[in-house]
């Protein structure tokens, strides 16, 4: 079971959404009708992506995450659109 809750009422109510999220285990953020952000709570998240047995191994999730000192560096990269125009 999930609940749909809008940007600005997550950002106001913090608490609230996470006690939805520990309540409900998933909770989406839709900002201007689009959804923009899924909340898991760890029980959902651990159970989705394999990363608690990944965790308990020294390891990171092998489907998408990466090591968290490179997280910062991968989100700093400046990727140049292939049409963009010089």
């Amino acid at each position: 079971m999930s609940k749909t809750i809008s940007a600005s009422d997550a950002k106001n109510n913090f608490g609230g959404l996470l006690d939805d999220v520990a309540a409900l285990g998933r909770v989406d953020i839709v900002k201007h009708g689009r959804l923009v952000a899924v909340m898991l709570s760890r029980r959902e998240f651990e159970s989705a992506s394999g990363a608690g047995v990944a965790a308990q191994n020294g390891q990171w999730g092998k489907n998408h995450m990466i090591p968290p000192e490179l997280a910062r560096a991968a989100r700093m990269l400046n990727h140049l659109s292939i049409f963009d125009e010089d």
